[in-house]
């Protein structure tokens, strides 16, 4: 007897069905991305803190076999135009070429020139790596510059950097004369050669390098912004002077000297999430929250943004620097950013 067999009719996926399994796969996604995103940040910062660890080992290396620091800033006139007097030649990220495995960059660099002379392309044109923090998107392209000083016709080629030494609680005029800049506070400024036994506050309380996210500025002001070669302030050298992160804290201030200018390309800042990178003189490095104890900057003081209790008067040579009120109040990020300050800094704090 032949056995029949009983096939029903095949039933597939209604259209109702299929839309869910949809939802429930787009529901997992969009539950899954932040933790892809978030380990993707990890990823960079990780990389960021290496990169600042690389410039504090070359610091040390530096400084042993030196005996100071390099000046976060000389000055030199220019070979191709002599008769505009001393200009600002080149940071110290320079110097420390030769220290952190790129001796044959730091041979290109003629330093008989100016840093911006046309016999320093080869060194403005290239482009260090260790200088760029992964999160900082767009700080690797090079640009090619309109500069009148030196001789390039009509452009000269540039890199940047995500990175800027710590020249203290603010600057004072670059140009100026001893006590002028006796007045610098931190470890990188205009002529400094700062050895370690002037940082009494202690290598693990004093900053050597931070963040400074070139990104962040409006794409038509960063190619003249955080010039990885140049010493200038606005390029490789930060100050404390306002809060990390300026531009979410302090309100009517411009992107642009100290003053009401420049606040932001003169401030630390980075694109992590809550806070920055910072590399310390004992070579770690450490992320601060931007919401650390910061002394109070007043949008309204003269100069603009200037903080409580800090004032300006004009030195023997002739130049401005910057006086502290009695018992000013001085927040934790500034303490960690002074070599000398004789600051108690609770490690709790930061």
């Amino acid at each position: 007897m032949t056995r029949v067999s009983k096939t029903g009719k095949r039933r597939g996926f209604t259209l109702i069905e299929l839309l869910v399994v949809i939802a429930i796969i787009g529901v997992l996604i969009a539950l899954l991305l932040p933790a892809v995103q978030a380990a993707r940040e990890a990823a960079r910062r990780a990389q960021c803190t290496n990169n600042l660890k690389q410039l504090g080992l070359a610091a040390q290396n530096y400084l042993g076999a030196v005996g100071c620091l390099p000046m976060g800033m000389s000055i030199q006139r220019s070979a191709a135009n002599p008769g505009a007097g001393l200009w600002t030649n080149a940071s110290a990220f320079v110097p420390l070429l030769q220290y952190a495995e790129q001796t044959q960059t730091y041979n290109a660099c003629n330093m008989d020139c100016n840093i911006f002379d046309f016999q320093n392309t080869t060194i403005n044109a290239f482009g260090w790596s260790t200088l760029w923090c992964p999160s900082d998107r767009g700080v690797e392209r090079a640009q090619t510059i309109d500069y009148v000083l030196t001789g390039f016709t009509p452009l000269f080629p540039m890199n940047y950097a995500s990175y800027a030494g710590n020249a203290g609680t603010w600057f004072t005029y670059q140009f100026g004369g001893r006590p002028t800049l006796d007045n610098m506070t931190g470890v990188f400024y205009s002529k400094s050669s700062v050895k370690m036994s002037d940082i009494t506050d202690g290598t693990s309380n004093t900053m050597a390098f931070g963040e400074r996210g070139h990104s962040i500025m409006a794409p038509g002001d960063q190619p003249y912004w955080h010039w990885w070669t140049s010493g200038n302030y606005g390029d490789t050298v930060y100050t404390t002077f306002w809060p990390m992160n300026p531009t979410k804290k302090i309100k009517n201030m411009s992107s642009g000297t100290q003053g009401d200018a420049n606040v932001y390309v003169e401030s630390a800042s980075s694109l992590h999430p809550g806070g920055c990178n910072f590399a310390f003189m004992d070579g770690s490095v450490k992320f601060l929250k931007e919401t650390m104890d910061c002394w109070q900057n007043v949008p309204s003081n003269t100069p603009a943004g200037a903080p409580v209790g800090v004032t300006q008067t004009t030195a023997s040579d002739g130049y401005q620097i910057w006086v502290l009120a009695p018992n000013t109040k001085i927040g934790v990020y500034q303490k960690l950013s002074t070599k000398a300050g004789a600051e108690v800094i609770n490690q709790a704090d930061y």
